[in-house]
């Protein structure tokens, strides 16, 4: 069992450092792109689209950027060899939580934003509407990642030679009226609410309607009935991938914050010194919480493959460095 325990870490720990680079990786390429064009090679208008891109990117990358930086300062070394350690974990942790939330949000305008450019095309949107939605997000994100800084559950890395991650509770309130668990539930209750089950409603309703508004729409000559036709076929494939994905990203990890909410007992765990709402550190909760975080990788790729000019300007810059390097 031990041996087993330890390959599924080392797995895991693969499988999070993989991530964390890819994230790094394809979020970077989006950001580079989408400031790209205002330079004076491309200097092309900085839209809504390419705004609400980076955004998502960004807030990508800040998921993806914690997770190397829990590798050290949650590591069980660190945690019981200098105290800021504990202070750095949390926080860590919480910027992770504040990208990963703000990355839901964003989706929600982003599919927003699209069925408001089906429905009327010729709209202008100014660019103070456009910072508005995109300041929600990270407004809403930010107020509920702060009470993420109290008594918060971590995993904990490289625990042993038996066991490299485990799972303990950092700064347990001790109030008896106001205690450690009650916080972790309501704290569960509105991730599960405000940041998967409305933006799922949202974002399925949102999609539905920009997928029939596509399918109704036809097209005055034959000439151009073939780029009409493709141009339709991508998006409705683009957003129904955009539904597939958050389900299947986001919905596991929350079935496990329902079942541990509402259906499990209290209990010590043998790596937390205080009683908790069990302290989840199985292989079905570390799996589904890396499908979680893995959203930082497959969103960029996911809405910036799909978008003819961001795939232009991919090229682009691809040749341009290739260029440079034969150039030399």
């Amino acid at each position: 069992m031990d041996c087993f325990i330890l390959l599924r870490d080392i797995l895991l720990l693969l499988l999070y450092t993989l991530t964390s680079f890819l994230s790094l990786i394809v979020n970077g390429l989006v950001c580079k792109i989408s400031l790209q064009r205002r330079t004076n090679s491309i200097n092309l208008p900085f839209g809504t689209t390419y705004i609400y891109l980076l955004n998502l990117a960004i807030a990508d990358a800040l998921s993806g950027i914690t997770i190397p930086i829990q590798f050290l300062f949650c590591s069980k070394y660190f945690l019981e060899t200098y105290a800021f350690s504990s202070y750095i974990c949390i926080l860590s942790k919480s910027i992770q939580i504040l990208g990963y939330n703000t990355s839901t949000l964003t989706i929600c305008v982003i599919a927003f934003d699209r069925y408001r450019l089906v429905q009327n095309p010729f709209e202008h949107y100014s660019r103070g509407k456009t910072s508005r939605l995109i300041l929600f997000p990270w407004l809403f994100s930010v107020l509920f990642s702060m009470s993420c800084l109290v008594s918060m559950k971590v995993h904990t890395y490289f625990n042993s030679y038996e066991k490299l991650i485990s799972c303990r509770v950092l700064f347990p309130l001790t109030i008896k009226s106001f205690s450690s668990d009650y916080i972790r539930k309501i704290r569960a209750f509105c991730l599960i609410i405000f940041f998967h089950i409305i933006p799922f409603i949202i974002m399925t309703i949102l999609c539905s309607l920009t997928i029939r508004q596509i399918a109704r729409r036809s097209i005055i000559g034959v000439q151009k009935f073939r780029t009409f036709e493709q141009s339709r076929t991508r998006s409705i494939k683009l957003l129904t991938i955009i539904i597939l994905a958050f389900i299947l990203s986001h919905l596991p990890i929350n079935l496990i914050y329902f079942r541990d909410l509402f259906f499990s007992s209290t209990k010590i765990s043998p790596t937390c010194s205080t009683r908790m709402n069990k302290c989840n550190d199985s292989t079905m909760y570390l799996l589904f919480y890396w499908l979680g975080i893995s959203s930082c990788c497959h969103n960029p790729i996911i809405y910036s493959w799909f978008n003819r000019k961001y795939r232009s300007l991919l090229f682009h810059w691809c040749r341009s460095i290739l260029y440079c390097r034969r150039s030399r």
